[in-house]
């Protein structure tokens, strides 16, 4: 198939459609919000640096824009494109088979004002909090509703969103629940025993759905437990490394961190789920966080929040991982923090339970189930 996919620049974009490199298939990319394209799509057909125009270049712009610039300015906003102009551009031009949108907001509300004036088979993947938490807002309500009652195909990474879409109106065909990214591939020589484990790993992002500072809270009322570990912070947000460094005025611990928009590599933060013995995830919404599934796949034991009871799509309590029901109880995740750290029965128990996900998450697996997907779709298009 031809295949239009309209995504935002980051690793789990890449690793989806990278899974479809060399399967026939023709790759085209698209970025609502024009963003460079991502190293590792620099294979596929990409349009980029679009938002410039609406129009094509005028002549006489370049001297109005020389001897009279603040015209040329106030006449700028007429020049540029919107991402549905340029979107409905491309598919009359590229014509795909499908267009896969990923994500709800930024790269498939456009397509909404899009498949008003032409038609396309349309494939959506939505993740995190895309459904269940943005549906909740008047302004997404309207959109989502419309976008569900549009879409052909459906991609999540959790089943909870399949049961949402179908309540809120999508009448189409749902093609499974996968990891945002795709599968894994799995290094086992990074993966350390449970017992040589001495590192605590902590999601920092603290905002309209994050909730660290309460993870670290909860660290705090554990003092004595936590002062023979070294405590690592990845993706933390400024008010979370104020709390950081507050830590380690007070009291003297290992902590370290890695801030927002300057992460470490991927690889580096997978082998330090190889080597922790606990890692926290708190947050009042999301889907199925790829975090979460990197730890289970390392040996983690995952402590994390349940929102709408999607992590318990994995996670079993108190077996394979530590299910934290109400983000805001900082009681709740002291007490999950003081088990992980003092049961070793139950994080022993939890390693080998997790184990499976080796194999059942692993690359080739998944990328199987993905291409099949797409066969179905091919099988099942409306416009031809």
């Amino acid at each position: 198939m031809k295949i239009l996919f309209v995504a935002m620049q980051y690793i789990h974009s890449a690793r989806w459609i990278n899974q479809l490199k060399d399967s026939g298939h023709e790759i085209y990319l698209f970025d609502c919000l024009d963003s460079p394209i991502h190293q590792d799509l620099q294979w596929t057909n990409y349009t980029t640096n679009w938002s410039k125009r609406k129009i094509k270049p005028l002549i006489g712009e370049t001297f109005l824009k020389k001897h009279f610039p603040s015209l040329s300015e106030k006449i700028q906003p007429f020049l540029k494109v919107t991402a549905s102009k340029k979107l409905q551009e491309l598919i009359q031009e590229i014509q795909p088979d499908v267009v896969h949108s990923m994500e709800l907001q930024s790269e498939s509300y456009p397509l909404i004002q899009v498949r008003k004036k032409i038609t396309f088979n349309w494939i959506c993947s939505t993740w995190g909090s895309g459904i269940y938490h943005f549906y909740q807002e008047s302004f997404h309500k309207k959109r989502i509703d419309k976008l569900l009652s549009q879409i052909d195909f459906l991609f999540t990474d959790n089943l909870r969103d399949i049961s949402l879409a179908k309540k809120y109106g999508f009448q189409g065909k749902a093609l499974g629940s996968f990891p945002g990214g795709g599968g894994f591939l799995i290094d086992e020589s990074i993966i350390k025993p449970v017992e040589t484990r001495k590192l605590i790993l902590v999601k920092g992002y603290h905002h309209w759905a994050g909730r660290a500072l309460h993870a670290l809270k909860a660290l705090e009322n554990n003092l004595e437990l936590i002062k023979n570990y070294q405590i690592h912070v990845y993706a933390a947000h400024p008010i979370v490394i104020a709390e950081i460094e507050r830590l380690q005025s007070e009291f003297s611990l290992n902590i370290t961190y890695t801030a927002r928009g300057i992460e470490e590599s991927h690889d580096s933060l997978l082998s330090k789920f190889g080597q922790a013995k606990i890692a926290i995830g708190i947050s009042v919404t999301d889907g199925i966080p790829n975090t979460l599934l990197e730890a289970m796949l390392y040996g983690a034991f995952p402590i994390q929040t349940n929102p709408g009871k999607v992590s318990e799509e994995y996670i079993t309590h108190q077996k394979n991982g530590w299910l934290i029901e109400d983000a805001e109880n900082i009681q709740e995740i002291t007490e999950a923090i003081k088990q992980g750290l003092t049961n070793e029965t139950l994080l022993s128990e939890a390693f080998e339970l997790n184990k499976k996900y080796r194999e059942t998450l692993a690359y080739n697996q998944i990328q199987q189930k993905v291409l099949q997907a797409y066969k179905t779709i091919e099988q099942n298009l409306k416009y031809v």
